[in-house]
């Protein structure tokens, strides 16, 4: 019986020394996450505080300088993969680019520099044993410069001048010699602008300039007209740690006028465009993620829509047995970069 007894006390003891020790335990919790609730409207503040002392900066006239650079390469290989048409098939790829701008902000005018480079190559083999394969290659120099002299704080009389060029291209019916070869101003354009420039926002700038001229490179193949700029450039964070730059440029032509290709044959084909056959954009995106000191991982997104040099290029890679071609159209050229990247 007495042994029952101890046996009960013990339970009960037990059952005491539990209770206690969960209270305690509740106790603990309630008041570590009443501290972390003090402790995060702390933070809270702080961050607001340096939010606006960044603003205060931001607004500090003078220079700002800053870029993005990107590296990407893929790689993709079938070694006896018989559900595919090309069983050994194999593509590489490997692309740079860099976005980069240099503003001088100033209370009554302001000048803003923006520079993109972008180089992709691809090369795809139906077979392993094919000694060079299909190259694709994508590339480009876009510079442009825009000054402004402020009416008001949103609003200033503007000018631009912007030029975009080739870099090099891929000769794969060359049999001597390197296939690559520098293509600087060809084909390339510059453009000239006037008009003005609407700043709604900090990141937002706004471009509308009813004067213009647009030069195209070579002279004796393509058109150039007048005509009127318009463009946007965006750039901001979207959320902590990823970064959202944005530039769209289109030029809208006053005139037509006819321009001259070489067909397969080596025959001049003469092709009339409309003013509205002239249009052309572009639209380069960059996003950038940082993971540590400045590197993180980068993508590049560029659009174009240019007949001209579409056409241009359809005729060149024209079915030399058909002679097929297909002329018109706003035809959309695109190309894409994602890999490490490196921001400042």
């Amino acid at each position: 019986m007495n042994s029952i007894k101890l046996v009960f006390l013990t339970m009960i003891f037990l059952g005491l020394n539990l209770s206690l020790f969960a209270q305690d335990e509740m106790m603990n919790k309630e008041e570590l996450m009443a501290q972390r609730a003090e402790k995060a409207a702390e933070l809270a503040k702080v961050q607001g505080e340096l939010a606006a002392i960044d603003g205060k900066i931001e607004s500090i006239p003078g220079w700002r300088i800053g870029g993005v650079g990107v590296i990407g390469a893929d790689f993709n290989s079938n070694n006896n993969w018989y559900a595919l048409t090309s069983p050994n098939a194999s593509s590489t790829g490997l692309g740079i680019g860099f976005n980069g701008f240099a503003n001088n902000i100033q209370e009554k005018f302001f000048w803003r520099n923006l520079l993109n480079v972008t180089v992709q190559r691809t090369v795809t083999k139906q077979d392993k044993t094919d000694p060079v394969g299909i190259v694709a290659l994508s590339e480009g120099l876009d510079l442009s410069s825009l000054y402004g002299y402020r009416i008001n704080p949103k609003l200033a009389i503007s000018a631009e001048a912007k030029f975009t060029t080739s870099i090099v291209n891929y000769d794969a019916e060359r049999t001597v010699g390197d296939r690559y070869r520098l293509s600087f101003l060809n084909p390339a354009k510059l453009t000239a602008s006037a008009g003005v420039t609407w700043t709604p926002l900090d990141a937002l700038v706004v471009i509308v300039h009813p004067l213009g001229y647009e030069l195209n490179f070579p002279s004796q193949e393509f058109i150039s007209a007048p005509g009127a700029k318009i463009g946007a450039q965006y750039a901001a964070k979207l959320f902590k740690g990823i970064s959202w730059s944005s530039n769209l440029s289109a030029f809208l032509p006053y005139s037509g006028g006819d321009a001259t290709y070489t067909d397969f044959n080596g025959v001049e084909v003469v092709i009339p465009y409309t003013t509205g056959g002239l249009v052309n954009y572009t639209w380069i995106n960059g996003f950038s993620a940082k993971i540590f000191n400045g590197i993180g991982v980068a993508l590049n997104i560029g659009l174009r829509g240019d007949n001209q040099i579409a056409d241009r290029a359809i005729y060149s890679l024209a079915d030399s047995t058909t002679g097929e071609v297909n002329i018109g159209g706003l035809k959309l050229q695109s190309y894409y970069t994602l890999g490490l990247g490196y921001t400042f």
